[in-house]
C-alpha cells in the first residue's frame, strides 16, 4: 500500500531533515551525539565492572551453561514479563512502560541507522514515503503506552501508595527522568511540524501534530530557539538515562535482565523446581566454615540477586511470615544482604590481606536478625511471584546452616526436634522400632518388604503417619484405596528413615547426610523401584535433594550411592486409580469442599490438578476454591522445618490460612499432607470453628469408595 499517493507528493519530500534546525547531517551536533553516547556507554560498562567486581568476591557457582535455555529464559521472563503481567494493574503499568520502550528504542535504532550508516556512507535514505509515515505513527503511538504506563506508575506509587512499595528519591528521579524524555520528545516534534508549516503528511505524528497548535502562534526564529534547547534537553535526558541503566533504581534493566539468564535452570522444571544445594560430605573434612555467616560466602549469583532486586515487593506480599506479623520480608532480607555487601566487601577489597578484615557489623545480626531467617517457612512463594527470579530461600537457608553447623543455635524446641531424628530417626522421640506398629494397630494386611519384597509399591510411610494417630488414619485409608484397586503395597517398617527434610532445611546438614544415606542404603539393597508417599515434603526430598546428594556421597561401605527409584505422591496415584475405574466411588459426600494446595506439593512440584481432581470425581461434592490457590496458595506454617518451632510472634499462619477456607464457606478442608492435615484441623481448633473439619484426600476417597 502506497501511502504517498493520498499527498500527491513525491515519496522523497515526505520525510524529514536529519538532526532538524539542530547544524543539518554535517553539522557538530553528530559529533555531539557520538560524544554523548561513548560518555553513556562508557559509565554502563564502567558501573558493571564495579559491581561484577563486588560480585566475584562471593564463592564460585556454574551459571553459564546450557545458553540456549538461559537465553530463553530471558525471553520469557524478561521480554514476555511471564511474571509480571500476574497482577492486573501492575502488570499492565509495567508492561507499557517496557514495550513502549522497546517499540521507542527500535524506532530509534531505525533512524540512527539511516543517519548513521545508510544515508552518511551510502546516500540511502530508506525512512521516507510510506515506511516515513509508519514510523512516524509507531514512534506516536508507542510514546503514548509509555505515558500510561507513566500515570499509572504515579497514581499507584504516589496516590495509592501500596505498603510493599518503600519510595525513595532514586525512584522519583527515575519516573521524572522518563516523563522528561518522553515529554521533550514530542516537544521537539511539535516544534518542528510548527516551523515546518504543518506539513500535511506529518499528521502521521498525531501526538506531535496536535500540540504543534499550541505553539501556532510562536514566531518561527522563537519557534527554532525552543527546538533547539527543547532538543538539548530530550538528547542529554536519554543519554543520562543509558548511562544510568546499570546503577541503581534504572539499573534493574540491566542488572535484573543479567540475573534471569544467570537463574537457576533447575527451577524451570518441576521435576527439580526449588531443589536446595546440597554440601559436598568430603568439606565437612576440608571446610573451615559451612553455610553463610558473612557476605562474602554467598556466590557471586546470590550477590548479583541483591543488586537485580527491583524493590517490587511482590515477595513480600506473598510471604505467610510477613503477612502475619513476623519480622520477616523476603524483600528486606535481599536488600539487607545488599547493604551488608556494599559496607563489608570494598574493605575486602582494599585489603592486602581480606581474612584479617575486622568490623563492627555482623551480617547475622546487624543487617538479617536470627527472629527473619527462622521465620521462614520455605514455601516458596517469594520465589513463586519474583519476576526476576531472586533465590530468597537457599540464601536464608545457608543462613541457618552457619548458625546450627558453626554454632549450634537454634531454637530450644527444634535442637529436640534434631536430637530425637538423630537417636531415633523421627522428630517426635519415639522408638524407631516402633515405626511399623501403626499396621497392627489399624489391623491392616500389609508386609514389610523385608517379609515380601515382591510389590507394586513400596509405601514410604513417612514420620508424621508413623507415629501421629491422626495421620495414621491416612495411612489406612491410602493402603486399603490401594489395595482395592489391586495394587500390592509393601513398607520398610522399622528399617524405615526419617527422610531428613526437616533437618536439611532447619540447616543442619550433617544429620540429613546420615538420615540420608540410611535411607538410600535401604532403597538399594531391597532393589525398590517404585515409591508412594502421603507427605509432599518426603515426596519432594526423595525425588530431588536424594538424587543430588547420592551424586555426591559415599555409602557406610565407601561405595557410591545410588538413586534408582521412582517416586509418587499418593494424589498421583489415586487420581490414575480413579481414572482407569480400577475403584468405584459410591457414596456421595454432600458437602461443600475446599482444597488447600501444600506448598511442596503444589508450587515445588506443580501438582494442581490430580488433587482437585479427586475432589471433584466423589459423588456429591461442591468443590470451592480458596481465595489464594494454586501458584498463590497460602502456606499452613509447617514447612521449612516450622513444624517443630513454636510461633511466639505474630497471627498464627495456621490460623490466617483457616480464615482463608472458612471464607470460601467449605464444611470440609481436603489436604494432600500430614503437616497441612495437623495444622489447619489445630487453626480450627484453635479459632473455635465448628463446622469446619480437614480430611486427606485418601480419607475421603476411602470413605467414597465401594468396599
Amino acid at each position: 500500500m502506497d501511502l504517498t499517493t493520498l499527498y500527491n507528493l513525491p515519496a522523497e519530500t515526505i520525510t524529514r531533515l536529519s538532526f532538524f534546525n539542530v547544524g543539518g547531517p554535517h553539522g557538530f551536533m553528530r559529533w555531539a551525539i557520538y560524544l554523548l553516547m561513548f560518555i553513556a556507554f562508557g559509565y554502563i560498562i564502567y558501573t558493571i565492572y564495579q559491581r561484577v567486581k563486588v560480585w566475584r568476591v562471593g564463592k564460585p557457582e556454574l551459571r553459564t551453561d546450557f545458553p540456549e535455555k538461559r537465553i530463553m529464559a530471558v525471553i520469557k521472563y524478561v521480554f514476555l514479563q511471564g511474571k509480571i503481567v500476574r497482577e492486573a494493574y501492575a502488570g499492565i503499568m509495567h508492561a507499557a512502560l517496557f514495550f513502549g520502550f522497546v517499540g521507542l528504542f527500535i524506532v530509534t535504532l531505525l533512524i540512527m541507522i539511516q543517519d548513521d550508516f545508510t544515508e552518511l556512507f551510502f546516500h540511502i535514505k530508506f525512512l521516507k514515503g510510506t515506511p516515513y509515515l509508519l514510523w512516524s505513527l509507531a514512534g506516536d503511538l508507542f510514546g503514548v503506552v509509555v505515558i500510561v504506563g507513566l500515570v499509572m506508575a504515579f497514581y499507584r506509587r504516589y496516590k495509592v501508595k501500596p505498603s510493599r512499595l518503600d519510595t525513595k528519591p532514586i525512584d522519583t528521579f527515575a519516573l521524572v527522568l522518563i516523563a522528561l524524555i518522553i515529554f521533550t520528545g514530542f516537544m521537539t516534534e511539535a516544534l518542528r511540524i510548527a516551523i515546518s508549516a504543518f506539513p500535511a503528511f506529518e499528521v502521521w505524528s498525531p501526538v506531535g501534530y496536535a500540540m504543534a497548535y499550541l505553539f501556532a502562534w510562536m514566531s518561527v526564529p522563537a519557534l527554532e530557539t525552543v527546538h533547539y534547547l527543547t532538543w538539548w534537553v530530550h538528547v542529554l535526558g536519554a543519554f543520562v538515562f543509558i548511562g544510568l541503566v546499570g546503577s541503581d533504581k534504572l539499573g534493574h534493566i540491566l542488572i535484573s535482565s543479567l540475573n534471569v539468564y544467570f537463574q537457576n535452570l533447575d527451577n524451570e522444571s518441576a521435576k527439580t523446581k526449588f531443589a536446595m544445594p546440597v554440601i559436598n560430605p568430603t568439606e565437612f573434612e576440608t571446610a573451615e566454615s559451612f553455610g553463610v555467616g558473612a557476605v562474602e560466602n554467598f556466590t557471586w549469583k546470590q550477590l548479583m540477586d541483591g543488586d537485580a532486586c527491583t524493590r517490587c515487593g511482590r515477595c513480600q506480599d506473598n510471604c505467610p511470615a510477613y503477612l502475619t506479623e513476623k519480622p520477616l520480608s523476603p524483600k528486606k532480607i535481599q536488600n539487607d544482604v545488599k547493604a551488608a555487601m556494599d559496607y563489608r566487601v570494598p574493605m575486602l577489597m582494599a585489603a592486602e590481606d581480606p581474612a584479617a578484615v575486622e568490623d563492627e557489623k555482623m551480617l547475622i545480626g546487624d543487617f538479617v536478625t536470627e527472629d527473619e531467617i527462622w521465620a521462614c517457612t520455605n514455601c516458596a512463594a517469594c520465589m513463586e511471584n519474583c519476576p526476576v527470579q531472586l533465590e530468597h530461600v537457599p540464601k536464608i537457608n545457608d543462613m541457618r546452616r552457619y548458625k546450627i553447623l558453626m554454632e549450634g543455635a537454634m531454637a530450644g524446641e527444634l535442637q529436640s526436634s534434631l536430637t530425637n531424628m538423630e537417636s531415633n530417626s523421627n522428630p517426635y522421640g519415639f522408638a524407631f522400632a516402633a515405626r511399623g506398629d501403626w499396621v497392627a494397630a489399624q489391623g491392616l494386611d500389609i508386609k514389610t518388604i523385608a517379609e515380601d519384597p515382591n510389590v507394586d509399591f513400596v509405601y514410604y510411610v513417612g514420620c508424621a503417619a508413623s507415629y501421629d494417630k491422626r495421620n495414621q488414619k491416612v495411612a489406612t485409608a491410602l493402603v486399603k484405596v490401594l489395595q482395592k484397586a489391586g495394587y500390592k503395597v509393601g513398607i520398610l517398617g522399622p528399617e524405615e528413615g526419617c527422610c531428613g527434610d526437616s533437618a536439611l532445611r532447619a540447616g543442619n546438614e550433617y544429620l540429613f547426610h546420615a538420615l540420608a544415606t540410611q535411607n538410600l542404603e535401604t532403597f538399594k539393597n531391597y532393589g525398590i523401584k517404585k515409591i508412594i508417599t502421603t507427605c509432599p515434603h518426603g515426596y519432594n526430598v526423595l525425588k530431588k535433594e536424594y538424587p543430588k546428594f547420592a551424586k555426591v556421597g559415599l555409602g557406610s561401605d565407601g561405595n557410591p550411592l545410588e538413586c534408582a527409584y521412582e517416586v509418587y505422591h499418593h494424589t498421583e496415584v489415586i487420581m490414575d486409580i480413579i481414572k482407569k475405574g480400577q475403584i468405584k466411588l459410591k457414596d456421595a459426600l454432600a458437602e461443600k469442599v475446599t482444597y488447600h494446595d501444600s506448598c511442596f506439593l503444589g508450587r515445588y512440584n506443580e501438582i494442581y490438578d490430580q488433587p482437585r481432581g479427586i475432589i471433584k470425581a466423589i459423588p456429591g461434592t461442591e468443590f470451592v476454591e480458596m481465595s489464594r490457590n494454586h501458584g498463590q496458595s497460602f502456606c499452613c506454617g509447617a514447612g521449612g522445618a516450622r513444624m517443630w518451632i513454636e510461633e511466639h510472634i505474630g497471627t498464627r499462619i495456621n490460623q490466617f490460612r483457616t480464615k482463608d477456607a472458612q471464607a470460601s464457606g467449605a464444611t470440609k478442608i481436603g489436604t494432600a499432607c500430614p503437616f497441612c492435615l495437623t495444622m489447619l484441623s489445630d487453626g480450627a481448633n484453635e479459632l473455635d470453628i465448628q463446622n469446619l473439619q480437614s480430611f486427606d484426600l485418601a480419607e475421603l476417597v476411602y470413605n467414597s469408595m465401594e468396599k
